[in-house]
């Protein structure tokens, strides 16, 4: 998967989500919201996800969870993110580990990790649909 991986870095996309060695979807949207999109059209009907993040903070370690995948690979991930990854026994890889994911102006965290802080993964994203 690392090859894959590398790969993905260099690509226009945000997101990849694979299956078997195949990936089942992509997204070139920020934030959280290429993951809440495949939850929403596939819930967890998918086993052994693998996810590529381009930026893996809180918010995504927790729909990562909800969604029970195996792995996820990350860019650039946070430290919280590590964290919760491994409290939920997945495996992961982050190219860079940051102490926090920041919002666009890098003036403060970003919204999805203030909003992910003390929830578990059903908790977030029942929280995400309200």
């Amino acid at each position: 998967m690392r090859r894959q991986f590398e790969k993905f870095i260099k690509s226009s996309w945000g997101l990849e989500i694979w299956c078997g060695g195949k990936v089942i979807s992509r997204s070139k949207k920020s934030g959280v919201t290429g993951l809440l999109d495949f939850i929403r059209k596939y819930g967890r009907r998918y086993k052994n996800l693998v996810i590529f993040d381009k930026i893996v903070g809180q918010g995504a370690a927790l729909l990562a969870a909800y969604l029970k995948v195996k792995a996820v690979y990350g860019k650039t991930g946070s430290k919280l993110a590590a964290k919760t990854l491994k409290r939920y026994k997945i495996k992961f890889y982050f190219h860079k580990t940051v102490t926090n994911i920041l919002n666009k102006k890098k003036t403060d965290l970003c919204p999805f990790e203030k909003l992910s802080f003390s929830k578990t993964p059903e908790e977030f994203y029942n929280f995400l649909l309200s």
